[in-house]
């Protein structure tokens, strides 16, 4: 593929010698790639390689991974549009035809031919990576799901409006406000995550079945190996803690759920699903909400709800593959059950 890149001076000069984010030479950065493929098929790894080689009309330059947000390669066209960390957007060429990286399942080498979109974050060593997503929050990255979301003030907030562009409701492609970070992360393994989750219940100006304004139910997904914004394709690998607006609360885990129709819901279908606890008495606050804490460190699974620990597990298969899904690692997910709607405040997330 050719094509050529404009930048100016002060941009090669960037992607020279500076250090990204002001950090020095030392301290050491890790580069997580996201690559969707022609094919809708979705790798996550890190890359084999620090830098793309490009061509300019006047010199061959290497731009850093680190200082990349986007890379979307438009085959009709034969070039490239590159998003920077910083928001600037560049149309180019780049001068090589693989990306080699390493996968769960070990070194890939796609083509070039291959890869639709590929992006970049980054973290240092040791911590957990922030992820893709318009939402900066908390130290992660989030992506709205279903409905949209906005910060207000220290809270992160669903709005009762539809995703634009997602087909929503019974009869859709899916309900119910939802906040994804990291799906399919290897780096998100042993890790702790906390939070202040609040159910405010249902907002008329999202109710087409006409719920309760009281309804109230919720979710935490955490090792998210994979998982579909449409409940209509297969995919949603996760552990789950899903909490009732009655005290209820249950952990279990599934492989590949879906709806098996073409839209609206129906046919639930999944592989290997397992209960790991139960039980009742939360106490759900709508008004200061419920803090949250899932830690998860090998097999072993802990839950605290407002300090108080009520569940303390091991999983022995977690390590299983169970239809090509494996849940011993992959980021979150936070979830609001049909149209109640909610918010997060204080959220953390720290490897263990």
């Amino acid at each position: 593929m050719k094509a050529r890149i404009l930048l100016c001076g002060w941009m090669l000069a960037a992607a020279g010698g500076l250090a990204w984010g002001g950090e020095t030479a030392d301290k050491k950065l890790v580069v997580q790639a996201t690559l969707e493929l022609a094919d809708g098929s979705r790798l996550v790894g890190t890359p084999l390689m620090a830098a793309l080689s490009v061509k300019l009309d006047y010199a061959k330059v290497e731009v850093p991974l680190a200082r990349i947000r986007q890379v979307e390669i438009r085959h009709k066209e034969e070039d490239v549009v590159v998003t920077l960390q910083n928001g600037d957007k560049l149309t180019g060429t780049l001068e090589m035809d693989k990306f080699p990286m390493e996968t769960i399942i070990g070194k890939l080498v796609p083509t070039f031919d291959l890869i639709n979109r590929m992006t970049f974050s980054v973290h240092r060593e040791g911590a957990l990576p922030a992820g893709e997503g318009p939402l900066a929050f908390g130290g992660v990255n989030w992506m709205p799901w279903r409905t949209l979301f906005e910060i207000q003030g220290d809270k992160l907030v669903s709005l009762p409006k539809a995703r634009p562009g997602f087909n929503y409701g019974h009869s859709g492609n899916g309900r119910g406000a939802t906040l994804v970070s990291n799906i399919g992360n290897a780096d998100w393994r042993d890790y702790s995550v906390e939070f202040e989750y609040g159910m405010t219940g249902v907002d008329p100006a999202l109710n087409p079945h006409g719920l309760p304004a009281g309804f109230r139910s919720g979710a935490i997904m955490f090792h998210v190996a994979d998982a579909k914004e449409s409940w209509n394709v297969r995919g949603r690998s996760s552990y789950v803690f899903s909490m009732g607006g009655d005290g209820s609360w249950g952990l279990s885990c599934g492989y590949n759920d879906y709806c098996q129709t073409p839209c609206g819901y129906g046919n639930p279908t999944g592989e290997g699903q397992r209960t790991l606890a139960e039980g009742k008495g939360l106490k759900n606050d709508p008004t200061t909400g419920n803090k949250i804490r899932i830690d998860v460190c090998g097999t072993r699974i802990q839950i605290r709800v407002d300090g108080e620990q009520i569940a303390d597990v091991r999983d022995e298969k977690m390590g299983e593959s169970i239809g090509g899904q494996t849940l011993d690692h992959g980021g979150i997910a936070i979830i609001w059950g049909f149209e109640c709607m909610g918010w997060i405040r204080n959220f953390t997330a720290k490897q263990l």
